[in-house]
């Protein structure tokens, strides 16, 4: 039986690019999108075979397939003047290579680098222009999310710290807001920034032993 915290991270089925129906085969589907992708494809591929950008001789190369093309053209002409019905036969072979070069690409899942950088970067949009934000307010900005719903403060100072955001055991955020464990905003921009961060000399716990429960690999 799914529980409400479950219910909330459960995937969705992913969405058709081409028709509609059941997304395993809907996207095989004859489509005339997929046909008018797949049409600019092969000739952009022609293109850069006809003008052969990177070819050493590219003067003699384009020479060569400039008029190579031209003698198939005009022998395609001829022999579709004389037989029809090869014009068919033609035309349904190109419309199945430019379907086959219409299939959709699915998407390049993130790298762990790439999450990392992600949290850190919503950690930032938290922070803003001030100093420091305190960490009940990035639990609860987290939790908010429904990927992260489920998880309670020990493993989100799990992820945190797997980030290699430091979390600072007092913060002040404004002259009136101090005292509570947080995040400063310099150890945010040396993380995003290509040169590493001094270490900070005041006490601080990340890579430190939680004394709030196990803490789990993120």
């Amino acid at each position: 039986m799914t529980t409400e915290s479950e219910a909330d991270t459960l995937e969705l089925p992913p969405v058709p690019e081409f028709g509609t129906g059941r997304p395993r085969w809907a996207a095989q589907r004859i489509h005339p999108r997929r046909l008018a992708r797949g049409h600019l494809t092969q000739w952009a591929r022609l293109r850069a075979w006809t003008i052969a950008t990177d070819h050493p001789t590219r003067g003699k190369t384009v020479t060569a397939r400039a008029a190579g093309l031209g003698l198939a053209a005009l022998l395609a002409w001829r022999t579709g003047h004389q037989q029809p019905q090869l014009l068919a036969i033609a035309a349904g072979t190109y419309a199945i290579t430019a379907w086959r070069a219409g299939r959709p690409v699915p998407p390049v899942p993130p790298t762990e680098e790439e999450l990392r950088r992600r949290v850190v970067l919503g950690v930032q949009h938290l922070i803003g222009d001030q100093p420091a934000v305190f960490l009940r307010d990035v639990y609860d900005a987290l939790r908010a999310r429904p990927a992260a719903t489920h998880l309670d403060d020990t493993r989100l100072r799990a992820v945190l710290l797997h980030c290699g955001i430091t979390i600072h055991k007092t913060v002040r955020v404004s002259p009136t807001q101090t005292g509570r464990s947080g995040i400063k905003a310099t150890d945010i921009t040396a993380l995003l920034s290509p040169t590493p961060a001094v270490a900070p000399s005041e006490d601080v716990d990340a890579g430190q032993a939680s004394t709030e429960g196990a803490v789990e690999p993120a």
